[in-house]
């Protein structure tokens, strides 16, 4: 498979390195500075500008079973991975990803290392941000990305945003409900710029066929189609969604502002509101929206989903098509202007495997098995012993 690519391309050369037999190649030759941590078995895509290791684990897509909760290898990345590597370390600039600290926000490396090795494997690079210990955002900032932030921004915070957004800078708001419902003033000021409230809710999908073994607040939305989705294939497209609060385009149109919703729900939904006396909201809810403004200098453009769980480690292991990560990382694809960025699918494996098995049927396997086969076994046994003594 790697050599498709030497075959194809006069400026990529493949080289295999077995470490034991030249244990000095890693060191001097691959990574001087002992910085990028490479192991047996790693790929490494190197050019004269950086260098880029993918793991096993970045080659091969794992899915977790339904039965035993156990990981698999259930696909092939390889295709997704190599190109992402030879763009990254081939590219004059990098599109850096800012994502915060301070708000009680997830922690990347962490809580959504799988969205991290999704984005970086693409051609990102994400770094960390502390908005109120900076003077201003670093001008390499491609986006600053908030995810699942458990309090307001400060208005020093949002003006150093707006500075931001008004020079052509794009923002990324991952926005869960949060225990205690409390008023994100400052962030939706911020957002006002982009024509978008939120829903102070928790959506409940009542129609029967988009919830989850029968829990309206986890469930399937609707993926709505526009240009933005227009590089996924939704027959291929079984997202799910947990814990989501609604998004809310404003009553107040410009001309200069583009929202596109990307996920809502069936009009039979309902965004229970968090807070006693306050009204619910009624379906069809808008759950991720992106926004185009053109009314600055520069154009900027901002991302604004209801929840941030389905792009967690955790919702991920319950997302055996990678539905999420693909989602996130086409639309942040869309923030760059680039319709040719396309998320290659992996290849699935299509061998056979034991799933659903029920306890009866592992009762019979298990008598069948252990006592019924061992049984005819002996009876034979016995029947040809008695033949031949008469003989």
């Amino acid at each position: 498979f790697i050599k498709q690519y030497e075959t194809r391309s006069n400026m990529i050369e493949v080289k295999y390195v077995d470490p034991d037999k030249n244990p000095g190649y890693i060191t001097n030759e691959l990574d001087p500075e002992g910085v990028l941590g490479i192991k047996k078995y790693d790929f490494v895509v190197k050019s004269d500008k950086r260098s880029k290791v993918l793991s096993t684990y970045d080659i091969f897509e794992r899915s977790y079973s339904q039965s035993s909760f156990q990981p698999y290898i259930s696909g092939l990345n390889a295709e997704y991975a190599f190109t992402g590597a030879i763009r990254f370390v081939s590219s004059d600039n990098i599109p850096v990803i800012y994502y915060t600290e301070g708000h009680g926000e997830g922690d990347l490396e962490t809580d959504f290392s799988e969205l991290q090795s999704s984005l970086e494997l693409n051609g990102y690079e994400l770094r960390k941000i502390n908005l109120a210990s900076v003077e201003k955002i670093p001008d390499d900032a491609f986006a600053v990305m908030f995810i699942s932030p458990q309090q307001d921004i400060t208005t020093v915070e949002k003006e150093r945003l707006t500075v931001y957004m008004e020079n052509g800078g794009n923002t990324i708001f991952l926005l869960d409900p949060i225990q205690g419902n409390p008023r994100l003033t400052n962030l939706e000021e911020f957002l006002l710029e982009f024509n978008i409230g939120l829903g102070y809710d928790l959506v409940f999908e009542m129609a029967a066929n988009r919830a989850v073994f029968g829990q309206p607040y986890y469930f399937m939305p609707t993926f709505t189609s526009n240009t933005i989705n227009a590089n996924l294939d939704p027959s291929k497209f079984s997202m799910f969604l947990i814990n989501t609060r609604s998004i809310h385009i404003l009553n107040n149109e410009k001309e200069w502002i583009t929202p596109t919703v990307l996920l809502n729900t069936s009009p039979d939904a309902i965004g229970r509101a968090l807070t006693q006396g306050e009204e619910d909201n009624p379906g069809p809810l808008n759950l991720a929206i992106a926004v185009e403004n053109r009314g600055h200098l520069k154009v900027c453009r901002t991302l604004v989903i209801g929840s941030s769980l389905f792009t967690s480690d955790e919702g991920l292991r319950m997302d055996a098509s990678g539905s999420g990560k693909k989602f996130m990382v086409n639309s942040i694809n869309w923030m760059q202007g680039e319709q040719h960025d396309i998320y290659i699918p992996v290849k699935k494996y299509t061998y056979p495997r034991l799933e659903g098995i029920t306890q009866q049927t592992l009762t019979i396997l298990f008598i069948g098995l252990i006592i019924v086969v061992p049984l005819v076994v002996i009876g034979l046994g016995v029947f040809v012993w008695l033949r031949r003594r008469h003989l």
